[in-house]
């Protein structure tokens, strides 16, 4: 048994680690294309057209990324914040992930998992995204860390993944009618957990006079300003804003001259870049949605199946860039004067990208209601779980052999994205005895009634997006 479980780890550790995605997507999506009935050929092509296209998505989504982590950090040295705990950013929590022993098994079981659930009729999605799997792993990692218990850790991953999945299906119309990407979800741990959050917020700004009347988004910021209303140069904008920040001083250097500017290129570069990235991506990925919707019909008449992808094909929207770029430079003063914090932001907040999806797509792309979002709930709510959930991370990240620092206390913000997987892992932490705090656990318990009676009161609300989308045709 321990050589199949070392078997299952080291395949498991080839096709995510090794291989990548890129390489990983065509190969499964190929396959599915096979099983549900597509010719190889058309099947090779489309598995072919989704790896260029995650290629060509990550390569730009990287650019942004490698663009904005030097005027991020500047901009962490200038502010000074008096914080204690820095984000090191998600690649500690990718590394707590898929060093746990046992970890890369959790990906065959959720995988195992999706499949049972979706035979039950629970859900729609079959996620054939493995890489973000990594999610799930890290709710195992962080129950098992403090436990030893690995059946323990499966369950608190498969209940996570289980609200995944249904989550997924819930906003499934989003991306059919705001995204146009028909038969696809977005079961992707650090961000659909926030659709429920940015619906109730949209339904609030909606009651509250001339507030709800405010609308800027890319079409009217065009409409408006012409050709600085285009998206490159919303971009070009925003970029030389953000390296003003970071770099413009007295006595300021040629070097300092000169990144702002590349600051300035890069994020107008990225606006312009990541729709055509998408659509080539979408290009293979037509293919074969159409063939297991086609099998579906024929199998199992009236349902459903979408095919569970990375949030990164939505994070060149231009409203969610725009929104992103805005709010993070503001991350610093929202941290400072935060009650409770204690995370200076930092590595993390180059991928604000994805956090803020569903700050901006209940609006239909109103980057006014996203700025609202992110700076009133998101970002705050989202730092408050990585300050509390940061002595575990730190033990965990020891035990797996990352690379932290002697008696420094670390964290991850994307620890705080995860904010559905705070109250599940308080309760197992409560459960296992590793945290007795009584009061903790009632605020953990609080805060996912809330979650939940949140997502109940706007359960409706996403297949408005159908409807529109079926009007439109």
């Amino acid at each position: 048994m321990s050589g199949i479980l070392q078997g299952i780890n080291a395949f498991m550790n080839w096709i995510i680690q090794v291989a990548g995605v890129s390489v990983m997507m065509p190969i499964i999506l190929f396959l599915l294309g096979l099983l549900f009935g597509a010719p190889p050929g058309r099947a090779a092509r489309a598995g072919l057209r989704v790896g260029i296209g995650f290629t060509g998505l990550f390569l730009v989504l990287g650019m942004l990324i490698n663009g904005l982590a030097p005027a991020v950090q500047a901009m962490s040295k200038r502010f000074a914040l008096p914080l204690d705990i820095p984000d090191i950013g998600w690649p500690v929590l990718a590394a707590i992930s898929f060093g746990t022993p046992f970890a890369f098994t959790v990906f065959v079981v959720i995988f195992v998992w999706n499949i049972l659930l979706i035979l039950i009729g629970f859900t729609k999605t079959l996620d054939v995204d493995l890489w973000n799997y990594w999610s799930m792993a890290y709710v195992f990692s962080m129950i098992w860390a403090v436990s030893q218990n690995v059946l323990l850790g499966l369950l608190g991953a498969m209940i996570y993944a289980a609200f995944l999945f249904k989550l997924a299906d819930w906003t499934a119309p989003v991306l059919s009618g705001y995204f146009k990407m028909p038969g696809i979800s977005l079961p992707h741990g650090d961000t659909v957990i926030w659709a429920p959050i940015g619906f109730a917020l949209d339904a609030l700004w909606e009651r509250i006079p001339r507030l709800r009347d405010i609308w800027i988004d890319p079409e009217a910021i065009q409409r408006r300003l012409g050709i600085l209303g285009e998206s490159a140069v919303v971009g070009l904008i925003i970029g030389l804003l953000i390296g003003t920040l970071a770099y413009l001083k007295p006595g300021m250097s040629a070097e300092e001259g000169a990144a702002i500017l590349k600051l300035g290129i890069t994020t107008a570069a990225f606006m312009e870049l990541m729709p055509r990235m998408i659509a080539l991506l979408m290009e293979g990925l037509i293919p074969i949605s159409e063939s297991v919707r086609a099998l579906m019909v024929r199998r199992f008449p009236g349902r459903e199946l979408y095919i569970g992808l990375d949030a990164a094909i939505v994070t060149g929207f231009p409203a969610i860039v725009a929104t992103a770029l805005i709010l993070t430079p503001l991350a610093f003063p929202i941290a400072a004067l935060l009650p409770g914090n204690r995370v200076v932001p930092f590595a993390d907040l180059a991928v604000f990208v994805f956090l803020l999806i569903w700050a901006v797509a209940p609006s239909r792309g109103n980057i006014f209601r996203g700025i609202l979002n992110g700076a009133l709930v998101f970002i705050p709510l989202m730092l408050l779980v990585a300050t509390d959930t940061a002595p575990v991370v730190t033990q965990v990240a020891h035990q797996v052999g990352a690379q932290v620092p002697a008696g420094q206390t670390v964290t991850a913000m994307a620890a705080g994205f995860k904010t559905l997987s705070w109250p599940i892992l308080e309760i197992f932490w409560f459960l296992i005895g590793y945290r007795s705090d009584l009061p903790r656990l009632i605020l953990a318990l609080v805060y996912l009634a809330v979650y939940l009676g949140l997502w109940v009161l706007v359960w409706h609300r996403p297949q408005a997006f159908l409807r529109e989308e079926r009007t439109h045709r």
